[in-house]
């Protein structure tokens, strides 16, 4: 794992993750599974010697690039009302800001910022949109994130498609922390605990315990990196929020947490796929058995019907 110095026994239990997970993929292969979640689980292995990976998801318009940017301190990413996001985009550290367009699926974003030697960031396309090409990009690059940040907008928190969603993640094994954005539409404090009460009660419904949880205007930060007052900078930081979620993702992931998180990406993406190929088995014992009743039933209709001819 780049970005952490590993001790030796945690290098070789690294090492040995990395061959068991293999030898799960090669019996796996047998199975009639989807090729994409094969290839899943691969790149969930190869996501091991990679840097700590966090993936940014939710709904079009939920303010998703904006809370990257946001976290940057600078305006890296575009921003819009409509679906701006149109390509999974990596975020990475670079000596300058720059931008690759790999293909019409994937870019890679450079930026000097501290904070990316240690981890990546990845800019996905917003669910439920009109584009659902879109929303299937996110939901293949999911498996290889360490932790979702799913951002949720506090004008709509957690609508229905976004409940799917959470499920869809959630059965992928994956650490998840819930963004509620564009806090400043909000008018009272009642109303933004409101908002976070709600949030808070469903998501653990969904997910069977309740994540960490960030109210937040990425607006507010991104007017605190444009003005050059001291004063007015820290005062606009303090009350967009953002403040709280940067220092969960410095200080409460630290190495340890992060390295925790980084081996268990790839067994729950294995997990994942065991039981597609047990709900498989199931379904072909069940199939065998239908056919072993038919066979039965034949056979006696056989013997009466000899029973017959011999009588005759």
């Amino acid at each position: 794992m780049q970005g952490t110095m590993l001790s030796n026994e945690q290098m070789l239990f690294l090492q040995q993750e990395k061959q068991q997970l293999n030898i799960a993929k090669r019996i796996l292969s047998d199975f009639n599974l989807p090729e994409k979640a094969l290839n899943a689980l691969g790149e969930a292995i190869l996501q091991l010697d990679e840097l700590f990976l966090i993936v940014v998801v939710g709904e079009y318009n939920a303010g998703k690039s904006a809370l990257i940017n946001a976290l940057l301190g600078d305006h890296v990413l575009e921003e819009g009302v409509t679906p701006t996001t149109t390509r999974v985009t990596l975020v990475r550290w670079g000596e300058a800001l720059s931008e690759q367009i790999v293909n019409e699926d994937f870019a890679i974003v450079t930026y000097p910022l501290e904070l990316l030697k240690e981890l990546n960031l990845i800019d996905s396309p917003g669910t439920n949109a009109i584009i659902r090409r879109h929303e299937l990009l996110t939901t293949e690059y999911v498996p290889r994130s360490d932790l979702v940040l799913f951002t949720t907008s506090a004008d709509r928190p957690l609508t229905e498609s976004e409940r799917q969603f959470l499920e869809k993640i959630l059965a992928w094994g994956k650490k998840i922390v819930m963004v509620i954005n564009k806090a400043d539409i909000l008018e009272g404090r009642a109303a933004v605990e409101e908002v976070r009460a709600f949030v808070a009660q469903h998501t653990a419904g969904i997910l069977g315990y309740t994540p960490e949880l960030f109210v937040l205007s990425a607006k507010l930060a991104e007017k605190a990196n444009q003005t050059s007052d001291p004063e007015e900078k820290e005062r606009l930081r303090k009350a967009s929020g953002i403040t709280d979620l940067e220092r969960y993702i410095t200080e409460t992931l630290d190495d340890r947490v992060r390295l925790e998180l980084k081996l268990s990406n790839p067994l729950g993406v294995a997990a994942n796929l065991l039981q597609q190929a047990e709900g498989l088995n199931q379904a072909q014992a069940e199939e065998l058995q239908a056919d072993l009743k038919l066979v039965s039933e034949l056979e006696e209709m056989l013997s009466a019907y000899r029973k017959e001819l011999t009588a005759e």
